[in-house]
This record gives C-alpha cells, sequence and structure tokens, in this order.
C-alpha cells in the first residue's frame, strides 16, 4: 500500500513539472507600432511652422481612421497601413485639405520574444495635392520603432 501511494505522488509531480511552463511569460515593455514622423515648416525659409489647426484622417477597407486633431503642433506622427504598400492620409492644415499617398514596402520585424513582430516600413514614394501643401520631402525612408524624422512638409 505504502508503495502504490508513492507512485501515485511521484506520477502527481512529474505531471505537474510537465504540465507547468519552464519559462514564465514577460510582459513587453517596448514600443511595438512604428509611426511615420513628420514635422512642419513653411514654405520659402524653412523654419518650422506652428498650424492653428491640423487633422489628419486615413481611409482602410474597414473604415475611416483620425489620428490627429489638434491646435498649435509643428509635427505629427501617424501609422503606416501594415496590410497594404501604400497609406492614403487626409491632411487638413489651418482648414484647408490636400491629400498625401505614401507607398512604402513592409517587413516583418521581431521587436523581443516577450513583444512579439511588427512591420517596419521603408517609404519608396510619395504623392500629394497641392492646396496647402507645397512640397513634401522624404528626409529617412526607414519608418521603425527609433522615433526618427521620415518627413518635412512645406506649406
Amino acid at each position: 500500500m505504502k508503495r502504490l501511494s508513492v507512485i501515485i505522488f511521484v506520477a502527481v509531480i512529474t505531471t505537474l513539472v510537465m504540465a507547468l511552463p519552464s519559462c514564465s511569460v514577460q510582459p513587453c515593455y517596448e514600443e511595438t507600432d512604428p509611426v511615420m514622423n513628420t514635422i512642419l515648416l513653411f514654405s520659402g525659409t524653412g523654419e518650422t511652422a506652428k498650424a492653428d489647426s491640423l487633422r489628419v484622417y486615413t481611409f482602410r477597407e474597414s473604415d475611416t481612421l483620425r489620428f490627429i486633431n489638434i491646435k498649435g503642433v509643428s509635427s505629427f506622427s501617424v501609422p503606416l497601413d501594415p496590410a497594404n504598400d501604400e497609406s492614403v492620409f487626409l491632411i487638413t492644415l489651418n482648414g484647408i485639405t490636400d491629400t498625401a499617398v505614401i507607398g512604402y514596402n513592409r517587413k516583418p520585424h521581431l521587436v523581443s520574444p516577450e513583444c512579439g513582430y511588427t512591420i517596419l516600413s521603408e517609404i519608396t514614394g510619395l504623392w500629394t495635392t497641392h492646396n496647402i501643401i507645397d512640397t513634401l520631402i522624404i528626409e529617412n525612408k526607414l519608418v521603425n520603432l527609433d522615433g526618427q524624422k521620415n518627413l518635412h512638409l512645406f506649406y
């Protein structure tokens, strides 16, 4: 009888050891959403501009997303669509709306084992209407997690 209880005890311990994970799940403390950073500049002088009002929208197959609706800013950051190689943004500066189309190549990137993967992009081209936007220039093609400026928007 004593031998049977020892066998049951060993079986229970073995089952628990095998059932419990060998490593614990750690929380993710790293940034996982790359954004395209844009600074606003005055045409002609190239000095930093502060928009009286700024709204940025985008359209996706399922819905319309509003990213920004603020006043008195000189820069903004928006994510690129991770499911497509092109994002279309409606940018309203001081009440005047322009369309900006950003083309890019996507690449999966492992942030960390805890955080998983994200999509990094490399800007390949852009096109804008010219209602208030004079020029949109690529400063840094890589849209990643480092927070560097990607575009200069002159108006």
